[in-house]
């Protein structure tokens, strides 16, 4: 399943992707044990949306997490594995509280 995150706030969706960003790097003991959550800017036509990914160290390629964009008074974060969902409610809680933070789970086709 996949989840959307909906955050009623005036940050842009770049501030919102930071956010959840931040609450997600580990550093171990090992100096190439670093894991993060980044977010790139990516645009199509007009449209601008940022992209959050997984970096590992020893690894170069980064995994997609999900989409920041910006929708009315809403930032939307998309796209999301319902696995991580912790990985964004908390952080999303504890910035914008839980009036301003809704939820969509969307199951997958079959």
């Amino acid at each position: 399943m996949t989840i959307s995150f909906y955050v009623k706030t005036v940050d842009d969706p770049k501030t919102v992707a930071d956010v959840v960003c931040a609450f997600n790097a580990y550093q171990g003991e090992h100096p190439e044990d670093k894991y993060s959550w980044v977010a790139e800017l990516k645009k199509t036509g007009d449209e601008e949306y940022w992209e959050i990914k997984g970096k590992y160290a020893p690894l170069r390629a980064l995994t997609l997490i999900g989409i920041a964009y910006k929708t009315g008074e809403t930032v939307v974060l998309g796209e999301v594995d319902d696995d991580l969902a912790e990985n964004f409610l908390d952080p999303l809680l504890a910035k914008y509280g839980f009036d301003n933070v809704k939820w969509i789970v969307i199951p997958l086709k079959h």
